[in-house]
């Protein structure tokens, strides 16, 4: 595997880091691969470690080229600057498919809570659009205005840049609303439990798709946190509540699902 970084910012704030698996003779049928770009969460505040590089790994184990994006933060993101962000990483992995062994039609993007919206924002409204979604308890839904401000408005007030806003600027941010018949086919998980990213954010979101005829898959586990990640012993940061075999099963479900998009590598008959 050759790893590269490719800096957007001169101080590697904003950077991709590649995980490429180069073709082997005794796989010729696997030479190029799908890709994953994987947005780690944080609430637009700070880029969490354990739904980055580990998902990379756990996504490249199962044959994929696999890309993390490390975007804009905290008063960096204002203006939705980490969607430009993700544009420009998805057409450089596009750009450069050939180089970097990608399938360039077959391109997923991973996202968990803030990444999970962005990675939804990418999909819906982004001007270079992924192949499918993968939406990890995203958030999603920031609900109605009241005296300028609403729920978890600090994600808004990173994005905005500002502390009062208008329900038409809250409304762009909700991707619910802004589902239309161009969206990309998307497997989503949550949990019931969660208490930071409320459930209805990604029941909502399935009924967008379900009413515009985008094919998804949901699964809602009843138990388990926010910020589960792989929701294994490795990525819990000594927490056992991060640790959950149920919750755990997303990550096996979402690369079935993405070959069964995708189609898998050629096998003799």
């Amino acid at each position: 595997m050759k790893i590269i970084e490719i800096p957007f910012t001169p101080d590697r704030r904003v950077r991709l880091t590649g995980y490429i698996q180069e073709p082997s003779k005794e796989m010729k049928t696997a030479a190029k691969k799908p890709a994953v770009l994987v947005f780690p969460g944080g609430a637009y505040m700070f880029l969490s470690d354990r739904e980055a590089e580990p998902i990379a790994l756990a996504y490249a184990a199962e044959g994929f080229q696999t890309f993390v994006l490390y975007y804009s933060i905290g008063e960096f993101a204002h203006g939705f600057q980490p969607l430009a962000e993700a544009e420009k990483a998805l057409k450089m992995i596009r750009d450069n498919s050939d180089e970097w062994y990608v399938y360039p039609d077959k391109i997923a993007v991973c996202g968990f809570s803030a990444g999970g919206h962005l990675a939804c924002a990418l999909g819906l409204m982004g001007k270079e659009r992924p192949n499918t979604m993968v939406l990890c308890y995203p958030a999603i839904d920031f609900g109605k205005v009241e005296s300028g401000h609403v729920d978890k408005d600090y994600i808004i007030r990173n994005l905005l840049g500002k502390e009062n806003y208008t329900q038409e600027e809250v409304d762009k941010l909700s991707l619910h609303l802004q589902v239309k018949s161009d969206a990309p086919p998307a497997f989503i998980w949550h949990t019931f439990d969660d208490d930071v990213v409320e459930v209805t954010h990604t029941t909502k979101l399935a009924m967008a798709l379900a009413e515009k005829h985008i094919p998804f898959e949901y699964h809602l586990f009843q138990e388990g946190k926010h910020g589960m990640s792989l929701a294994k012993h490795h990525t819990a940061s000594g927490r056992s509540f991060n640790v959950d075999p149920i919750a755990a099963k997303w990550f096996e479900m979402s690369v079935d699902w993405l070959y069964r998009r995708f189609g898998y590598p050629a096998v003799d008959e």
